[in-house]
């Protein structure tokens, strides 16, 4: 049993206000400070030495993307969406998280179901009234490819978005409606532009009122955000840096809201995956309450390496906010650190992008001070090579 005394006395508060870094941070520790990686993270040369494909570049033109993303959907042609019932996104990884943080950013304003369908085949319900858009940035990915024949046969609605590969040339021969993805970039770095092309077929099918307007009025916001999180911004002003910094040696644990920030919370473990080679995870409140709580007992040596981390909105459920402030609470009993991070903006789409962008840049400094390249994802490519093979 640990005394109260001694958990007064063993944790630390501490907040970076929106004015120096974005998100209020707060993160309470029971141990010494983890010791930190050699590279110095206000030396941008040295962090350019390890992005040697030049990621850094490509996370902090978001702001840029979102634009062109806008002007590719302003000039999309009319889409039939009548008597759409049902929606399907078929996509995995970067190709599939636009569909997810539409999901967030729509809400309860979307008012068909719409489901990211992460598989070979797409669910029983899928037919000539579903609408099913089809996304892969390299056109070859195989699960989504397997998912649209099914689709296919199923006599749904196909819409394309992709750089090219067999997608496109399906999309070609069939006269699917396209959304096309600038080609030559890792998939996670496209996704203003699945983001804004969801939105867009969405609303091009009358399924939503056209969102460009509110996506184009957000880009101040952006680029306040990609200033606050670059990498000229000093580490002790920049959250990013900061969080990296309490990452380092650690497994992060992101939790974020049902319906809502966990769709944030799946892109961070994913950013830290693939840019940082940190092994991240995530997981959602309240579910998590129900079954996944109880394991933060065991292993108990190791519980000091997993770093929770909880994403937090002004528009949360109340009681998910109970639930976030409690559980935030008892996991720091059995950890070394609880991280957590509130959203900041004036609008929903605001708040996503202060989040999601934190992450990224999070993401590229971990990679930094774990000595990785943040491009390459060599076991990706591996897995891909033994898989034609079958």
């Amino acid at each position: 049993m640990v005394s109260a005394a001694r958990i007064s006395n063993a944790h630390r508060q501490c907040k970076l206000s929106a004015d120096t870094g974005g998100p209020v941070l707060t993160i309470v520790r029971k141990e010494e400070e983890r010791v930190q990686g050699k590279l110095n993270l206000d030396d941008v040369d040295a962090m350019k030495r390890h992005d040697r494909e030049g990621m850094l570049d490509l996370v902090g033109r978001f702001g840029e993307d979102l634009r062109q993303a806008i002007e590719v959907a302003r000039s999309l042609g009319d889409l039939d969406g009548t008597a759409v019932r049902n929606v399907a996104l078929l996509g995995m990884g970067g190709s599939a998280i636009g569909g997810d943080l539409v999901k967030a950013y729509l809400g309860r304003e979307l008012g068909v179901p719409f489901q990211v369908v992460r598989h070979y085949h797409v669910p029983g319900w899928v037919g000539p009234h579903t609408l099913v858009l089809a996304s892969s940035y390299s056109g070859n990915t195989e699960e989504a490819l397997a998912a649209l024949e099914t689709a296919q046969q199923a006599g749904a609605r196909i819409v394309c978005l992709t750089s090219g590969g067999e997608l496109e040339r399906i999309a070609e021969r069939m006269k699917y409606f396209r959304f096309p993805f600038p080609p030559g970039r890792p998939p996670r770095t496209a996704l203003p532009f699945s983001f804004v092309g969801v939105l867009a077929i969405l609303a091009r099918a009358g399924l939503i009122p056209d969102q460009t307007g509110e996506v184009e009025s957000s880009l101040g916001w952006v680029e306040d955000r990609l200033r606050a999180f670059g990498p000229s911004t000093p580490a002790q002003e920049n959250a990013a840096k900061m969080l990296a910094r309490r990452l380092l040696g650690a497994v992060p644990i992101v939790y974020g809201s049902a319906d809502y920030l966990v769709h944030v919370a799946r892109r961070w473990a994913g950013q830290f995956c693939e840019n940082a080679k940190s092994l991240a995870y995530f997981s959602e409140i309240p579910e998590m309450n129900h079954n996944e709580i109880v394991g933060w007992e065991h292993p108990s040596g190791q519980l000091r390496l997993m770093v929770p981390i909880f994403l937090r909105d002004q528009e949360d459920h109340p009681r998910i906010q109970a639930r976030l402030e409690i559980t935030r609470e008892l996991l720091g009993l059995r950890c070394e650190q609880t991280l957590e991070y509130w959203s900041s903006g004036a609008t929903r789409l605001e708040r996503l992008w202060s989040l999601i962008l934190l992450g990224d840049f999070a993401s590229m400094y971990l990679a930094f001070q774990n000595g990785e390249d943040p491009t390459p994802v060599e076991v990706i490519d591996t897995l891909k090579a033994r898989m034609r093979q079958f």
